[in-house]
């Protein structure tokens, strides 16, 4: 095997990995997990921004 079939190979074996994972991403049961993941920062706590301690028990 010389070094062009190597790279060719690798080449390869990547771009399947890589459509692998962008089918993976984008399969639609999967659209409201990242939908909530997306709005994590939206919801915050109301008393995120209060000046009292928050004490969690």
């Amino acid at each position: 095997m010389d070094v062009i079939s190597f790279q060719t190979g690798f080449t390869l074996l990547f771009f399947i990995a890589f459509m692998v994972m962008v089918v993976w991403v984008f399969w639609p049961g999967r659209k409201s997990r990242y939908e909530d993941a997306a709005n994590l920062p939206f919801k915050a706590d109301h008393n995120e921004f209060s000046r009292e301690p928050q004490r969690h028990e």
